[in-house]
This record gives C-alpha cells, sequence and structure tokens, in this order.
C-alpha cells in the first residue's frame, strides 16, 4: 500500500475501499435475495443489487475524476487500471461472512427474514459511513463534482436502509417473533371461536325459543289452578247459605 500522504491520498484510498465492497455486495446479494421469503423482502434486496452495479459505475466516474494532472499521479492510475488495486475492503468481507453463517444456521423462514435484514443493515450502515467520510473529503478538498457523486449514492443507501427498517418493523419481525406459530394459532382458534360462537349462539337462541314455549304451556294451568281455586271458594259460599 502506498503512504498516504495527504487528504487526498485518503480520499482516493476510501475510494478504493468502497469500490471492494460494492465488488464484494454484488456477489454476496443474490444469495441473500434467495434465502429471504417474504416478498417485498426478496424485491428489495433485488432492486439493490440493480443499485449497486449501478453505483459500482459511479465509482469509476469518480476515480475517473481523481486522476491528476501530476505524472506520478498518472501512473499510478494507469497501473491501477491495468493491474487493480491491492485494496480489499475487510470490514464488508468481515460482514458478509458473517451473514452467510448466520443463514447457515437452521431457522424458522421467518426468523430467516429477520436475520437477513440484520446481515442486510449492517453492510448498508457500513457504507452509509463509507460514502459519507469521502463525501466529506470531497467536499473540503473542492472537488464538487466528485462530492455530489457520492453524495448521491449516499441518499441510495439511506432510503434501502429505511426500507428495511420499515419492513423489519411493520412485518418481518412480528412474523418472528415465534416463527410465524402465533399467526398460525390465531388463525386457527379465530376459526374455532367462530365456530363455537355461532353453535353456542344458535343453541341459546334455540333454549330461548323452547324456554318461551314452555312458559305459555304452563301459563294455561295456572289459570286453570286460579278457576278451580275460585269455584271452590264459591261453593263454600253456597253450603254456608244453606246451613243457616
Amino acid at each position: 500500500m502506498d503512504p498516504l500522504l495527504n487528504l487526498r491520498d485518503l480520499l482516493q484510498h476510501e475510494i478504493d475501499d468502497l469500490y471492494s465492497a460494492e465488488e464484494q455486495i454484488i456477489e454476496a446479494m443474490p444469495a441473500m435475495a434467495e434465502k429471504a421469503t417474504n416478498r417485498q423482502l426478496k424485491a428489495g434486496l433485488n432492486e439493490h443489487l440493480r443499485v449497486t452495479k449501478e453505483q459500482k459505475k459511479r465509482l469509476d466516474k469518480v476515480k475517473s475524476l481523481l486522476q491528476s494532472n501530476q505524472e506520478g499521479e498518472r501512473n499510478k492510475s494507469f497501473l491501477s487500471e491495468i493491474f487493480g488495486t491491492d485494496t480489499k475492503c475487510k470490514g464488508v468481507e468481515g460482514l458478509i461472512k458473517e451473514g452467510e453463517k448466520l443463514m447457515g444456521e437452521d431457522m424458522d423462514p421467518q426468523v430467516m427474514d429477520a436475520a437477513i435484514i440484520a446481515a442486510a443493515q449492517k453492510i448498508e450502515h457500513y457504507e452509509i459511513s463509507g460514502y459519507g467520510t469521502a463525501r466529506a473529503f470531497a467536499a473540503g478538498l473542492g472537488l464538487q463534482d466528485v462530492a455530489k457523486l457520492l453524495q448521491t449514492t449516499l441518499d441510495e443507501e439511506y432510503k434501502s436502509d429505511n426500507m428495511l427498517t420499515d419492513l423489519a418493523v411493520r412485518k418481518v419481525n412480528v412474523e418472528a417473533e415465534d416463527g410465524g406459530a402465533n399467526t398460525e394459532m390465531r388463525s386457527n382458534s379465530g376459526r374455532g371461536n367462530g365456530q363455537n360462537g355461532n353453535t353456542g349462539s344458535t343453541s341459546s337462541r334455540s333454549g330461548s325459543k323452547s324456554g318461551s314455549s314452555a312458559s305459555k304451556k304452563a301459563a294455561p294451568k295456572k289459570a286453570t289452578q286460579k278457576t278451580a281455586a275460585k269455584k271452590s271458594s264459591g261453593a263454600k259460599k253456597a253450603a254456608k247459605k244453606s246451613s243457616r
């Protein structure tokens, strides 16, 4: 690695690091998308893969803009274009390996989706930090065209991170709480309660009708008993009069 003598050298180092990061992400992203079961997550990862390829092309433009008129810088750029740089982003390399190890675990599909989002956001946050730093260096050096290109990518990274956060909080994490078991239990319980409730309600209405009919049938008996009592009372009065 060449010595970093000034802020411009440090900016070039950051750009090389980000370029390596994008290359590794492009290689790793398809496996993450394939593992995802949530349709929105799968679509989001595939879209971000497309965006990442554009970001890599944007970094090619940044590299071209950073070429200096100095002979030494021209030679360095020329050699880099032929042989490439020896810079490999160890940070993203480690994050990808960590994510691959996690996705290799045996887990419920809903839990896997939550794990994929966690792994993807760790990479997103690394990129946000890297692009934010590089943009600040470029702006400080007065390289406005470079800063503008880096800001465009930085905005895309924030957008992707926000999308993942929204999807995780609104749906994926909720479904992963018990590996989707709660959803199935609630569904089965709802069907059972609905059937039992309807049956119970019908039985209750049927019982009410039976009770009402029984009450109506019982009513004439009470009336007959009252009539008999009146007749008995009248007979006793007639007997008293006769004895007198």
